[in-house]
């Protein structure tokens, strides 16, 4: 019978249902979705510059690469799914403030948005030290939901926001956007989650120094670092299909609808079908074949003629492998990661800021394959990192890696 002394809820945190992370990490995405589309959008409307708007989403978006410097705080004191709502509660906040306060200057509104950005990164932190509770079996399924909610919940979110911003005053855009970022978080409520006995400051902090000491060092890590900061599935086409839609001659409605909502969705659907395979086939195999269809489908947009349907056609399939990989990532991260007794949102957040990098890098090498060759150049870089990438990663899964990985058992 479970434990309920306080060492664990009912039912024990290996028995989450893998969908309830889906509903869990909409408030990230949706918040994401305000930062990153839905305030620009205004901004501009209000007559700043592209260039200045470019730096306030710059500025808000550093946490995404440094939240593992403060992400020890979901591993400390509170329930992991008290942080969640707490996260979810104060970044919803931070957003509506942002999109209704409109005397605020362009400085205030970025520290504003830096401030619920930093908060909202442990959302992250805190599902992610539930996630590495679950059973091997579930993982796979569950970083497919995960990765769907976040994916999914700020496409169809930043959508939904976009459209009422034409249609209704800011005071009440602000409380629709706030509620969309806190309400799917209640589903934290539901969370089963290991109880710990309470420790003194200092040995907490030695514990949670131990556990992540033991990541960082862990053979494992090392070989998952190898996938993790290589180009295969960064999906870094995603951050530059809005800006080549002229070069296929795609019409403003076209661009709009093939980079936004259904990228988004379509990048969801690819997550939850990731997942599933993740379940069946070795995770880093699956890693690497989501690269390998990611190649596939920039060659088609490389190669094929500049027409609308090679834009709409290649991307379809692009974000669709995105999906795949994202979901492959997180569960290839938690195999790595084991069930961690004190640092699990630390560890969680260290593996996953290093996916970031990869993302900024090939950004920035496909757009010098613009430079060079157009919108065929771009979709070749990408292509080549990703087909050579995930061969390399194929063989390494094969012949390398496969028995420093966690057990199933695990």
């Amino acid at each position: 019978m479970p434990q309920t002394n306080g060492h664990t809820t009912k039912g024990g945190a290996s028995h989450n249902p893998p969908w309830l992370f889906g509903i869990l990490s909409i408030p990230y995405g949706i918040f994401n979705g305000i930062l990153v589309v839905l305030i620009p959008f205004l901004l501009r409307k209000h007559g700043v510059s592209p260039d200045r708007i470019a730096n306030v989403i710059a500025i808000s978006s550093i946490p995404n690469v440094w939240y593992f410097l403060w992400s020890p705080v979901v591993d400390t004191g509170l329930l992991r799914r008290t942080w969640v709502l707490i996260a979810a509660g104060v970044s919803g906040l931070c957003g509506s403030v942002a999109i209704a306060a409109t005397s605020l200057s362009l400085a205030q509104l970025t520290i504003l948005l830096l401030a619920g950005n930093v908060v909202a990164m442990l959302l992250s932190s805190a599902c992610g030290a539930v996630l590495t509770m679950l059973n091997p079996d579930k993982r796979g399924r569950a970083s497919g939901w995960y990765q769907a909610g976040n994916l999914g919940g700020g496409a169809v979110g930043a959508g939904a926001a976009i459209w009422l911003a034409d249609k209704l005053p800011l005071p009440i855009l602000a409380a629709a956007a706030g509620s969309m970022v806190f309400l799917p978080a209640l589903a934290a409520l539901l969370i089963s989650e290991e109880r710990f006995p309470r420790m003194g400051l200092v040995p907490l902090f030695r514990a949670l120094g131990r556990d992540v000491w033991d990541v960082l060092r862990a053979r494992a890590t090392l070989i998952g670092l190898v996938f993790f900061l290589s180009p295969v599935g960064s999906s870094a086409v995603a951050n530059l299909i809005s800006s080549v839609g002229p070069d296929y001659h795609a019409s403003d409605a076209q661009v709009a609808w093939v980079s936004g909502l259904a990228g988004g969705v379509l990048s969801a659907l690819g997550c939850v079908l990731g997942g599933f395979v993740c379940d069946r086939v070795n995770r880093m195999t699956a890693y690497a074949l989501a690269g390998l269809l990611s190649a596939i489908f920039s060659a088609w947009m490389a190669l094929g003629s500049p027409t609308p349907l090679t834009y709409a056609g290649g991307y379809i399939g692009y974000a669709l492998a995105a999906g795949v990989a994202y979901a492959a990532f997180t569960a290839l991260e938690l195999d790595i990661l084991g069930k961690r007794r004190h640092a699990a949102g630390t560890a969680y957040s260290l593996l996953g800021a290093s996916g970031n990098l990869p993302i900024a890098y090939m950004t920035w090498f496909d757009g010098i394959g613009y430079k060079y060759s157009g919108a065929r150049g771009l979709m070749a870089v990408d292509s080549l990192a990703n087909g050579i990438g995930g061969v390399v990663l194929l063989l390494f899964a094969a012949y390398s890696a496969r028995a420093y990985l966690q057990t199933p058992g695990d």
